[in-house]
This record gives C-alpha cells, structure tokens and sequence, in this order.
C-alpha cells in the first residue's frame, strides 16, 4: 500500500487529485480484496442463503454470473442491506419501521437497480463502492489541507481498516454518508457555500447523523468571515447562509414525507420529542423498541445486561466503543475547531440512542463515521510503535467482526 512514513513535501504537490486518487484506489483495492477473499471463505463454512451453501467457492463451477453473485455479493446480504433493497425495490411502507432509514441511498439503488433489471443488490454495491473509494480520495485532500501526506495516507488506512472500517465496502450507507459529510467541510474549507450546503443536505438525506455536518459548517462559515462582518456587517453572512440552508432543508423535506405517511410524532412545546423525530420514528421505535433519551441510560442498560447475562456481543461492542470514545475526545482537544464540532456532536448522538434490549447495537459503525479520531491517531502515528500496533489490533479485529457480520452473528 505503499510508504507511509513522514517525508517533507511541497504543500501544492500533496494536494493534487492525483495523487489523492491513486493511493485511495490502491487502499481500496488492497483491502476489497481481502474482504470478498474472506466473506467467501467465511460463508462457505456459515452460509445463510441456499446459493451459499449450493455453489461452490472453488474451482467456479457454476454460471459466472452465478458464481461472481455468490463470492462478490451473497455474503453481504444481511441486516440492514436487507432493508435498504426492500426499499429501492418497493417503496416505503413495505415493512412496518422502514421509514427510520433516510431516502438517498436506497433512491440512487432503485434507480440503478432499474436501470440493471432489477439487480438491486448489485447496484446497491457498487454505489457503496464507488462512494468508498471517492470518500478516500476526498478525506485523503481533506487533511492534506493542514497535514503533510503520510498523515493523510495513515487516517484513510485506519479508517477503512477500523474495526468497522468493512462496513464502507457493504451495501450500507457509510460510503455515502461520510462521502457527503467530507465533501460538505471540504468545500467549506474552501469557501464554496452553496456545494457545502448541498453535500450537507446529501448527507442529511442519506442518514440520521449526516445533519451534524451543520454545526461545523457554520463555525467555518464565521471562521472566515468574521472580519468581513465586522468591517461590513452581517450582510455578508446572507449568501453563503442561504447556500448552507440547504442542509436542515433538506431534512425538514425528508421530515415532511415521513409525515405523510404517519411517520412523526412531537409536541411543539417539548424540544425534546422534536430531537427524538428527527432521530427515531414512531414505526421503527414500536418495532424494535428503539428511544432518544440521555446518554448515561443506555450506558446503564448495558450494564445492567452486563451484570445480569454477559454476552460477547455486547461486551465487544463496550470495549470498543470506550477505546473510539476516549480517542475521539482526545482528538477533539487537538483538530480544527470545527472538526471537535462535528466529533463531539456525533458523540452526543450516538449515545443517546437507546436500545435496551440490545444496548450498544451498532454504535461502532456509529462512531466509524466520526473522521477526526482516526486523523489524531495518524498523527501519533509517527511512531513506528504506534503504527504497528494499531495496525494489527485494528486488522485482528477487522477480520473477527466481518466474519461475525458474515455468519449473522452481529449488527455492524
């Protein structure tokens, strides 16, 4: 995957979209690879679905089609990619709670689905796939902006080699949403307000973090143009204001939609059900009982489960979200102001969505999405010690958590 050691290069070279592309394509090759060689091996010996355990891995026996769909795409068929393709296919309203997973993606794969004849699993993956490598690419200049390119090289390849870190290469809507989320700060670092706030609004559409992008949208918007504001007053807030406007627009349609279907519930004189709607919708909350509420409760309904019946799911899921915890606070002391923000928001959310039968579910691939922790350990990175050891954690725990997510053994 090439060099990752610190070297001093001119700032301008760092940042070219060639170099951006290249390494982000050989990051992604590199460790696509591994995981379909992985997720065959693994389904063969835990398969889920008839094919699985009907076709043969190796030598290809079947169809290639057949053959490409059971090793490429039939081991990914699980959970939450279930959802997303029973949407893209039917609409909403085809399962009771289906409306608590945001339009963009399961939208751009019924509309490639259509276009393939109805193979909506496979276009499903490769929009997941083609978001993945663009969102390296684009994180990959993102922090080439205030770091050198072995910092940018080293937060990609921990990011995407996270514990969590297959979940950019699954029909899930990670690659999108951290695309969107990226694109939207790299624009606004920029100063391009009107590409900002659409990207923020992508991100808004895509899942129920993605609006968080807002807050730090805002700080890089007053960041830059503070003097001008004092100099010439707030006018100069109005164009870039109404181009990020597109972003809590965007939810507020997504709201408005789901309204119409009987899909919201708040009353106006508690903010408090407002937060929740935005995050939780009746359906889905009646279905898996899922709630909004302070983050201390669902850290007491895991230890309570803890006590009570320890299990090795929600054990893990603890353990690695203290570790991705502590460092994201770590880092918030230490990035760009805005991007403590946007961490410290998302940290906010993600622990105050309340499972209590299941504390904890998904709340790794939650806290994946959160950028500045993964750039604050490339950082200290430079240690060769350091580097090592977060490598080999990271792969040991790759590989058990996507052979477990394979086997429909956890919720990612």
């Amino acid at each position: 995957m090439g060099a990752i050691t610190d070297v001093r290069i001119d700032r301008s070279t760092v940042q070219t979209p060639a170099m951006a592309w290249r390494w982000a394509l050989r990051l992604y090759a590199g460790y696509c690879a591994l995981f379909v060689l992985w997720n065959a091996w693994v389904s063969s010996v835990y398969p889920k679905w008839v094919e699985e355990a009907s076709v043969v891995v190796w030598p290809p026996s079947a169809s290639l089609w057949t053959w490409l769909e059971r090793v490429l795409l039939l081991p990914l068929l699980r959970y939450d990619v279930i959802w997303y393709i029973g949407i893209a296919q039917h609409g909403y309203g085809h399962r009771p709670g289906d409306t608590a997973f945001h339009p963009l993606y399961p939208l751009l794969t019924g509309l490639l689905g259509r276009m393939f004849g109805g193979e909506y699993l496979l276009a499903a993956w490769l929009i997941a796939q083609v978001c993945c490598v663009t969102m390296l690419a684009l994180l990959y200049r993102l922090v080439a902006l205030d770091d050198n390119e072995a910092v940018a090289q080293r937060t990609t390849l921990f990011l995407i080699g996270s514990p969590l870190g297959f979940s950019f290469l699954l029909p899930y809507t990670e690659s999108l949403l951290l695309l969107s989320i990226v694109a939207a700060l790299y624009a606004a670092r920029r100063g391009r307000w009107w590409l900002a706030g659409a990207a923020g609004g992508a991100a808004a559409l895509t899942k129920q973090p993605g609006v968080a992008v807002l807050l730090p949208l805002l700080w890089e918007l007053w960041q830059q143009r503070r003097d001008a504001v004092r100099s010439h007053g707030l006018r100069v807030l109005s164009g870039p204001l109404a181009g990020l406007a597109l972003t809590p627009l965007a939810l507020l349609g997504w709201i408005i939609y789901r309204a119409t279907l009987g899909d919201v519930a708040f009353l106006w004189y508690r903010p408090d059900t407002l937060i929740s709607a935005l995050l939780v919708t009746p359906s889905y909350a009646d279905v898996w009982g899922e709630t909004f509420s302070w983050p201390w409760v669902n850290f007491g309904y895991a230890l309570d489960q803890l006590r009570q019946r320890p299990y090795f799911y929600l054990l893990l899921n603890v353990l690695v979200m203290l570790i991705m915890l502590a460092l994201t606070l770590a880092a918030a002391v230490r990035v760009r102001r805005s991007y403590a923000i946007y961490s410290l928001t998302l940290v906010a959310l993600n622990l105050s969505i309340v499972y209590p039968l299941w504390p904890y579910m998904g709340i790794i691939r939650r806290f994946t999405i959160i950028f500045p922790l993964f750039l604050q350990l490339a950082r200290w990175a430079r240690s060769p010690v350091i580097l090592w050891l977060t490598l080999v954690c990271n792969a040991l725990l790759w590989a058990l958590i996507a052979s477990m997510y394979v086997r429909n053994a956890f919720v990612p």
